[in-house]
């Protein structure tokens, strides 16, 4: 009976495994064929860039909090 179960379930260990496998592969072959296409207009560039070297006062106080979090404190100018 032992030997049974561990059989079966070998056996579905391995059809899971295989199954992953395949959709891992599915999914980095669709990908490279979407980008070899030139469908992928992606290119990394900011929209705006000059828009980033003036934050506003939200985004300021946004990355303040973020990095009190994370446990970085912010020196005041006197």
């Amino acid at each position: 009976m032992v030997a049974a179960t561990e059989l079966i379930l070998t056996l579905v260990m391995g059809a899971i495994s295989i199954f992953l496998i395949r959709t891992i592969l599915v999914v980095r072959n669709r990908r490279f064929r979407f980008a070899s296409e030139g469908e992928d207009d992606y290119s990394g560039d900011a929209k705006d860039p000059a828009a980033l070297s003036n934050p506003d006062s939200d985004a300021l106080e946004d990355m303040d909090s973020l990095l009190e979090r994370a446990g970085f404190s912010v020196l005041e100018d006197e």
